[in-house]
């Protein structure tokens, strides 16, 4: 695993990752986290990655909300 390029976004961390012939777009805000896997011979290269990551952050950023929206409703017990 190799970290290869971070995207820049206001409220989220955007790291693109090598790994295994794949490109992992990792999305983390507060506790959460979402991976996509892209295979390294489906796109163009690297700069692609990082287009398709910014265009992918809306929709990744409202999964967020709702993400945090079920935790808040279903809290762990301790």
């Amino acid at each position: 695993m190799r970290n290869v390029a971070e995207v820049s976004h206001p409220l989220m961390r955007i790291q693109i990752i090598s790994w295994n012939g794949k490109y992992l777009v990792r999305y983390e805000l507060d506790r959460y986290e979402q991976t996509i896997k892209v295979g390294e011979t489906e796109t163009a290269g690297l700069e692609e990655v990082q287009r398709l990551a910014s265009v992918w952050a809306e929709d990744v950023l409202m999964r967020f909300v709702e993400m945090r929206r079920s935790f808040t409703a279903n809290p762990p017990t301790p």
